[in-house]
């Protein structure tokens, strides 16, 4: 199943928070595409601390998706 969270619009802590729980429900197969104004550097941490797998798919100033 695909989900897009688009948390672009949240202040800190709300997306981290928000995206873990969502990756915490992935089971095998699940995609979660993940949208923000900047790069998430802890919730990467957190994606490889579980082995799951990421895919930056856009990067620029105040647009971010993986």
């Amino acid at each position: 199943m695909n989900k897009i969270l688009d948390v672009s619009e949240l202040e800190a802590p709300y997306p981290l928070i928000k995206a873990i729980k969502e990756i915490s429900s992935l089971k095998n197969g699940d995609i979660l595409i993940f949208k923000h104004r900047m790069k998430p550097s802890k919730l990467i941490e957190e994606i490889l601390r579980r082995n799951l797998k990421y895919e930056i798919v856009k990067e620029n100033e105040n647009d971010f998706e993986m």
